[in-house]
């Protein structure tokens, strides 16, 4: 053999060897497109599962208002004590809900709710607005701030009275 020979047959085991971590790459490359591939699927099945979920959750909450608005059949100081005691658990609800470090959007919008469950039962009122500029004061707040103690101790304090109008009965 020649050397020139021996230069080609070396040159040419240089190349397969290059050729083959390259088919290995690819190879890998090939793997971890294929396995994208299945995450993606998984995710959408997840978000179509979830979006499901979800139309159902809201199905759920409009029967709960429906049967909530209806109230129960019986006399009309019943009726009046059914819709007294609910408010009350509302407000109950509410206060144990309300907590040191508390997001101000997430009570504003449990605060929202309930005034619109009160405006639904009681038919409004001054309770209703005065719930209602809590809900304004805390969408002052970023998304994301809690409460401040101040109005914190504020909020309790017009939740207390809120609930005393209530067991008074107005």
């Amino acid at each position: 053999m020649s050397e020139q020979d021996t230069y080609v047959r070396a040159k040419l085991t240089e190349i397969s060897g290059g050729l083959e971590r390259l088919t290995t790459i690819l190879n890998r490359m090939i793997e971890v497109i294929s396995k994208f591939g299945e995450t993606q699927e998984g995710v959408s099945g997840l978000a179509s599962a979830v979006e499901a979920n979800s139309g159902k959750l809201d199905e759920l909450i409009q029967m709960m208002r429906k049967v909530a608005l209806a109230g129960p059949v019986g006399s009309k100081a019943g009726e009046e004590r059914t819709v007294s005691s609910s408010l009350q658990a509302v407000l109950d609800t509410l206060d144990s809900q309300i907590h040191e470090g508390a997001i101000a959007s997430d009570v504003a919008v449990k605060l929202n709710d309930a005034a619109e469950t009160f405006e639904q039962k009681a038919g409004g009122g001054p309770l209703v607005v005065r719930i209602q500029r809590w809900t304004r004061i805390l969408r002052t707040y970023g998304r994301v701030d809690p409460i401040t103690p101040t109005d914190l101790k504020k909020l309790r304090e017009d939740m207390r009275e809120w609930q005393r109008e209530l067991a008074k009965g107005k």
